[in-house]
C-alpha cells in the first residue's frame, strides 16, 4: 500500500511511523481533539477494518480523552508484507505490534494516565501481551469480543473452526477494486452482515479501506489474501491457556448470543473468557452483533468513557 495513504484523513488525526523487524512501518494516529492534559486512550481496531472506520467513534471519545490509534499491519497506511503471509500475520506479530505501539504513546506521553480499548483481532493482541509478558502498559482496558480460540476438546471448539474458515473464504473472495466508496456503499449495504450498521458508519469503512490505484479507481488497503490470511493463522488456544496469567482485570464487552445458540462463537464464549481472567466483569449489549462498534456507537462510547477518570 502508498506510504501516503492513511485510513484517518488529516484534518482528524495527525500521523506518525512506527519501525518493525523487517522493514515493517506501522501508521500511528494522534486525534485532534481539545483534550491535551488528561487521560490517555489507545484503540485498536478488528481485523480487515482499518482504524479510520471507526472514526465516528474516536472523535466522541477525543473530547474526552486524548485519543491514540494505529493501523494494525496489513490494513490502512501501514506495510502490507506478503513474502511469508503465515508468519508475517501471526498473533505473535500483532501482539509485538501492539506492544511497541503503546511504547510510542507512552514516549510521547509520559505519565499520563493510560487506557486502553480494542476490538476482535486487537483484543486478542493485548490478552496476548499480557499473558506473554505479565504486564500490560495500561492502567485499565476494555475489549469487545476478542476472539479467543478454545482447546481442541472445547465444545465450541468445531463451531469456532467452521465460523472461522467460513469468515476466511468470504475475506479471500472479496471484490478488491471499486469506483469509489460510494459504489462500495451501495454495494455492501444490503448484505446481513451490515444490516445493523448505524448511518454514515459503512461510508467510514469503505473511506478508511479503500486506497487509489493511480488508474481512476480504488483497492482494499487490506488485500483479500492478508484479511483471509489473519482470520486463519490464529486459530490455535495459546491464549485462552494464557488468560489465568493476564496481570490485571478486563472489562470485557460482547454481543447478544442468538437465542438459539447461533454461529457468534465469540459471544456465546465470552462469559467464559471473562471467568479466565480473575477479577473481570462481561457486559453484554443486546441487538448487536459482532461489529457492536458500528451498530451501537453511544453503547461502545459510554463503556469506553466509563473506564476514564
Amino acid at each position: 500500500m502508498s506510504e501516503n495513504f492513511r485510513s484517518i484523513p488529516h484534518a482528524k488525526a495527525e500521523a506518525n511511523t512506527v519501525l518493525r523487524p523487517n522493514g515493517v512501518r506501522l501508521k500511528i494516529y494522534r486525534l485532534i481533539g481539545p483534550v491535551q492534559d488528561g487521560p490517555v486512550l489507545l484503540f485498536g481496531h478488528a481485523n480487515g477494518i482499518a482504524a479510520g472506520s471507526y472514526l465516528h467513534l474516536l472523535t466522541a471519545l477525543a473530547r474526552r480523552a486524548t485519543v491514540f490509534t494505529f493501523d494494525a499491519r496489513g490494513h490502512g497506511g501501514s506495510s502490507a508484507p506478503v513474502t511469508n503471509i503465515e508468519a508475517d500475520y501471526s498473533l505473535e506479530n500483532f501482539t509485538s505490534d501492539l506492544e511497541a505501539i503503546a511504547q510510542t504513546v507512552r514516549n510521547e506521553t509520559g505519565n499520563a494516565p493510560f487506557y486502553y480499548a480494542a476490538h476482535s483481532l486487537n483484543a486478542a493482541a493485548a490478552l496476548r501481551l499480557g499473558a506473554r509478558a505479565g504486564r500490560v502498559p495500561w492502567h485499565d482496558c476494555v475489549l469487545f469480543e476478542p476472539p479467543v480460540f478454545p482447546p481442541m476438546a472445547h465444545p465450541l471448539r468445531a463451531l469456532a473452526e467452521e465460523r472461522t474458515q467460513r469468515v476466511a473464504k468470504r475475506a479471500r473472495n472479496r471484490r478488491s477494486r471499486w469506483p469509489s466508496p460510494e459504489a462500495f456503499v451501495e454495494a455492501q449495504k444490503k448484505k446481513l452482515l451490515f444490516g445493523r450498521f448505524e448511518t454514515g458508519r459503512l461510508l467510514d469503512y469503505a473511506q478508511a479501506n479503500l486506497e487509489p490505484t493511480g488508474e481512476g479507481d480504488q483497492k482494499l488497503a487490506c488485500p483479500p489474501e492478508i484479511e483471509a490470511a489473519i482470520f486463519s493463522a490464529h486459530q490455535n488456544a495459546i491464549t485462552y491457556d494464557g488468560l489465568i496469567d493476564f496481570p490485571m482485570p478486563v472489562r470485557f464487552v460482547a454481543s447478544e448470543p442468538d437465542p438459539d445458540g447461533g454461529a457468534n462463537w465469540i459471544a456465546r464464549i465470552a462469559p467464559e473468557i471473562a471467568k479466565r481472567v480473575s477479577g473481570s466483569t462481561l457486559h453484554v449489549v443486546k441487538d448487536t452483533s459482532h461489529l457492536l462498534p458500528f451498530e451501537a456507537t453511544a453503547r461502545v462510547r459510554d463503556h469506553i468513557l466509563a473506564m476514564l477518570p
